[in-house]
């Protein structure tokens, strides 16, 4: 058996009998895209997080959900006089995951231009507010302007029942270099928070344990096992859709997912080993 760490994204090709790893990525432990007029989450490994909602706080409007980058953003209004008072926030479970990482787009509101310059700040237990590291940005009128890309978030928010991280305007200035006035909108969108498994050295086993078919696949995977087992499947942004387990034979219906390619990950929780597997869903 090989020994790797699901700490990366793992591509999988599976050829005669045998599974090689190709490349790797992290767990999405939460993430909010608004697909729909929701302030809750949208996915993420740890269930718990899925009634988290997105706030903000210091005097702004109440949110709204309007055009994203591909479905919905969260957008508020009354950011006027807010340097170092109004944010965006969220607050989430870390349970089990370390090395966390941000990804997020915060964007301005076309004619009636939204709060300039934000940083990114995060509390746990009773502490104070702190700056992360790198996480001061700006903000303009489109969708790549005021993106952070994976950036780190500090070891003591590693394993944490529930941490929370605040997008802080840090001045009164609009996109258009004016003076915020209340009718300036922000908006949020894409939020990830990424991570790696705490102790998360799997042994990889041969898929002669376990029977998975057919494959390619349209409708459906049986998947025979020698014992229960936790099945897990991943698109090539590492997001998790399916969450369930197999007791000897599982029949997993996959109608709904679009076609491409998937990464199927069958835990043994009895031996820690696991097997990985390319699913390709036509």
């Amino acid at each position: 058996m090989k020994k790797i760490t699901l700490a990366k994204v793992i591509s999988i090709i599976y050829l005669v009998g045998i599974i090689q790893i190709i490349s790797v990525s992290q767990d999405t432990i939460v993430q909010w895209t608004f697909p729909t007029n929701a302030a809750e989450a949208d996915g993420g490994v740890i269930e718990a997080n899925l009634t988290k909602v997105i706030e903000t706080a210091g005097g702004t409007s109440g949110i709204e959900f309007k055009n994203g980058i591909t479905t919905k953003a969260a957008q508020a209004t009354g950011w006027d006089n807010g340097a170092d008072e109004k944010k965006w926030k969220v607050e989430f479970e870390t349970t089990g995951y370390s090395n966390l990482k941000l990804s997020s787009i915060v964007t301005s509101g076309g004619s009636n231009p939204g709060p300039r310059d934000f940083k990114v700040q995060y509390k746990h237990d009773d502490s104070d507010w702190i700056d992360i590291a790198g996480s001061e940005f700006q903000t303009a009128n489109d969708w790549t302007t005021g993106v952070l890309s994976e950036l780190p978030i500090p070891d003591v928010c590693d394993d944490q029942a529930n941490i929370k991280i605040r997008w802080i305007m840090t001045s009164d200035t609009a996109t258009d270099g004016s003076i915020l006035a209340i009718t300036g909108i922000s908006k949020i969108d894409n939020i990830y928070f990424t991570g790696d498994l705490i102790g998360g050295d799997y042994e990889v086993s041969s898929v002669k344990s376990v029977k998975i078919y057919p494959n390619p696949a349209t409708d459906f995977l049986d998947i025979r096992c020698e014992s229960t087992m936790k099945i897990g499947m991943y698109n090539v942004n590492g997001q998790q859709v399916i969450n369930t387990q197999s007791v000897i034979h599982q029949r997993i219906d996959i109608s709904f997912l679009n076609s491409g390619i998937y990464l199927l990950k069958i835990e043994n929780p009895k031996d820690n080993s696991v097997v990985l597997q390319k699913i390709i869903v036509q």
